[in-house]
């Protein structure tokens, strides 16, 4: 190489390296997640673990000094490592003493299947986000990953108002940076009741860009669970499964297939804690599937429903097989069915697959078909406080089903997802609407049982704002890649 490629090679890299500097100093600023309070989507210190019963991989947040990041693991414990051999799967686990230990995936005593060592760790309970088993974990140091590295637009603001829904940095004291969802803005009265966002006294309902953003799947049928914890669904004669989904077969008679287990803003990033304390029902669901569906015969009654459930009521969404109109209704026992809406054109055509969304979401509902909406109704008023606590004989307070009459074909695959649910326990917007003043806003923690907030302190001025928060660049690393844009 000659001494000029190489002086234009050093010149090249230098002003890519200034420019690189410039930018991060005066567009585009990087910021490190340190705790889990917008967590799922934007973990800090965690570590993951794998469920022993269905397998999933869960985040679980680790405590850390609020000014150093740094963590104290104050016990000094012996240790099992290896993978169970009844069931393939890892296993790290605190023994009982003597090399002893009861294998949490198979419930067996395997004193010989692993490796034992001593170290500075601490135990906790992880809650599997997926199939709610409860099972002991241990944590030493080298098991902690790093928090979410993400990138801020610092100019973002300059250009345009700050949104609802925008994930922002901000300043609120000296000591750090912070990052929240922005949920209140300017001249606002903001409250936050059983679960949802009120502003001006109307319930803020999401558009459904919006509300992609807060989906958290909860079940999803294709996952595989060895029974450690009682099936997820009870079935009626007619409901035979079949790998992902269901066979029904109804063609005279009906049965219905029930989701039963209790849906909570619980969060499995946060180590389980019994007292439960800011733990509660959600009522806004979604249900996303793939049918067929066929009748004995061109003209009948035959129909296909599925329904969300908020105690006492039901949201039913009813499909014709072949001619037809599909209903949108709602089933109290205290009143009459009430008819929400009518699709006249819209029914199950036999033999042919469908791929279908029904969501009950902010007060409303709303009913996909291939991805397209088709209806978006809200719900009268008697429903507001529908689906806050348990039904008789141990029902859940919400959940789904899906009845079918007169009728055969297949579900394919079942995916539920629970809406964001914020909670109530602390001093602002929960008791009693909160003005927002001039050029001020209102933020909270995606991760709401673990988030102090806006609730806590009230709301900061504009310019405490740095920007906003619009992609993860870090971890990007096989096996850990986690890069992507914030939603």
């Amino acid at each position: 190489m000659s001494w000029r490629s190489f002086r234009e090679n050093v010149e090249a890299l230098t002003v890519a390296v200034l420019l690189a500097l410039v930018i991060r100093h005066f567009f585009v600023g990087s910021y490190e997640i340190p705790t889990g309070s917008m967590a799922a989507g934007l973990n800090g210190l965690h570590v993951t673990v794998t469920c022993p019963n269905c397998t999933t991989t869960n985040d679980v947040g680790i405590s850390s000094d609020s000014l150093t990041n740094t963590v104290t693991l104050s016990s000094r414990l012996e240790i099992y490592e290896g993978d169970c051999p009844n069931r393939n799967i890892p296993v790290k686990i605190a023994t009982m003493g003597a090399n002893r230990i009861s294998c949490p995936a198979c419930k067996q005593a395997h004193p010989t299947a692993g490796k034992t060592h001593w170290g500075r760790a601490s135990t906790m309970r992880a809650w599997c986000g997926e199939c709610t088993l409860i099972f002991p974990i241990v944590v030493e140091l080298s098991d902690i990953l790093g928090g979410n590295k993400i990138l801020v637009d610092k100019f973002a603001y300059d250009w345009q108002q700050p949104k609802r829904w925008d994930v922002v940095v901000f300043k609120f004291n000296r000591e750090r940076d912070y990052i929240k969802r922005l949920v209140g803005l300017p001249g606002e009265q903001i409250q936050i009741i059983n679960g949802d966002i009120w502003i001006d006294g109307n319930i803020e309902v999401k558009t459904v860009e919006a509300q992609d953003r807060f989906w958290t799947v909860i079940h999803d049928s294709s996952i595989e669970e060895a029974g450690l914890v009682d099936s997820p669904w009870q079935s009626a004669p007619g409901w035979v499964r079949n790998g992902s989904g269901w066979d029904y077969n109804l063609i005279k008679d009906e049965g219905s297939l029930r989701y039963i287990r209790g849906i909570e803003n619980r969060y499995n990033y946060n180590a389980f804690k019994p007292s439960g304390a800011r733990i509660g029902p959600v009522r806004d669901l979604s249900v996303r599937t793939i049918l067929s569906a066929s009748s004995a015969r061109e003209e009948s009654d035959s129909r296909l429903d599925i329904s969300i459930w908020n105690q006492p009521a039901e949201y039913r969404c009813s499909f014709a097989i072949g001619n037809g109109s599909t209903e949108l209704q709602l089933i109290r026992p205290d009143m009459e069915p009430q008819l929400l809406g009518q699709l006249p054109d819209v029914s199950l055509q036999p033999g042919r697959a469908y791929r279908i969304e029904f969501q009950i979401v902010d007060r409303s509902i709303r009913l996909f078909i291939e991805d397209e909406l088709v209806a978006d109704i809200p719900l009268p008023a008697s429903e507001l406080d529908s689906g806050l606590r348990s039904g008789g004989l141990g029902q859940p307070a919400s959940g789904v089903s899906f009845f079918a009459l007169n009728c055969g074909g297949k579900l394919k695959h079942v995916q539920l997802c629970r809406d964001q649910h914020w909670t109530r326990t602390s001093r602002y917007a929960t008791s009693e609407p909160y003005q927002i003043e001039d050029h001020r806003f209102f933020v909270l923690g995606d991760n709401s049982p673990s988030s102090l907030d806006s609730r806590w302190w009230g709301s900061f001025g504009r310019s405490n704002l740095i920007g906003r928060g619009f992609s993860i660049f870090w971890p990007a690393l096989p096996g850990r890649n986690e890069t992507g844009f914030i939603r």
